[in-house]
């Protein structure tokens, strides 16, 4: 029995991490399990390298919590719905960075952002922290789904500035929240309908502070059927402009379980199979 077993729907996802054009590490990280149906990239912050430990310790940390959780569900055993689940995982990964920042001076108040996508037969859980932004693009419209917990957000949802201000100003970058800075931390969760072939964009920062919405619409949109490209013209796209920061994308396809890239090719195998006995 594969891990897909009774699933109606599956994803096709890829990702791409860059360091960018200025920044000497990278201290963005992601994960992609089509399997078990999830995705999600992290960028993290803190002193010396200890950004790059919290993204990378929160990734590791959920791609465990969410594959078990989810290996569980499917099985039948009885557990809370995916929104439960899916809090009860990152809550798990943000214990996990408290912990780590108690064992090293340098690990002191590092923390991360985290965009979650977690599909679940005919529903999709969406979670996210920080400023990593998620994207949905659905009949050739890119939509944001998520909200950046930012200073520059709140600034802009209070009237305080204009959005040609908002291009300019230098609070972009102050986070009000982000995992491993507080014991509960405030997370947003959303959960939709699935529709075969919407697509999701999770970015950080570093593609969606340089790129405008009209040209990540219109990159996804001209190559849905070609994720893996996609994601290196957004990359590349970000870095043209200054890649002044990590650059990190996963761009996510719903499909039927029944169909999916490679489909085909698997037909055709089986036809030359059948042939050559």
């Amino acid at each position: 029995m594969t891990a897909l077993s009774n699933e109606p729907y599956k994803l096709e996802a890829v990702g791409l991490s860059d360091r960018g054009s200025l920044r000497s590490l990278n201290e963005d990280a992601f994960a992609i399990d089509t399997d078990h149906g999830f995705a999600l990239v992290a960028d993290g912050m803190g002193g010396h390298n200890a950004g790059e430990v919290a993204s990378r310790l929160v990734t590791e940390v959920l791609h465990q919590a969410l594959t078990a959780r989810v290996r569980r569900f499917r099985s039948g055993v009885r557990l809370p719905g995916p929104v439960q689940f899916a809090e009860h995982a990152v809550a798990r990964a943000n214990r996990a960075l408290l912990e780590a920042a108690a064992t090293r001076p340098d690990y002191r108040n590092m923390g991360t952002t985290l965009a979650l996508l977690l599909l679940v037969r005919d529903r999709i859980v969406l979670l996210h922290v920080g400023d990593s932004r998620i994207y949905r693009l659905r009949g050739g419209r890119l939509e944001q789904l998520s909200r950046d917990d930012s200073l520059l957000a709140d600034q802009l949802q209070l009237g305080l500035i204009s959005t040609a201000e908002a291009k300019v100003s230098h609070n972009r970058h102050f986070v009000t929240a982000a995992l491993g800075h507080t014991s509960t931390p405030d997370l947003h969760v959303q959960e939709t309908d699935v529709q075969c072939d919407d697509i999701y964009l999770l970015c950080t920062d570093g593609l969606s502070d340089l790129v405008d919405h009209q040209d990540m619409e219109l990159i996804v949109d001209r190559l849905r059927t070609n994720l893996p490209l996609a994601a290196e013209h957004l990359v590349q796209l970000a870095n043209d402009l200054g890649g002044n920061d990590n650059i990190t994308v996963v761009l996510a396809g719903v499909r039927t379980a029944a169909s999916g890239k490679g489909g085909g090719k698997g037909l055709i195998a089986r036809l030359l199979r059948w042939l050559g006995r």
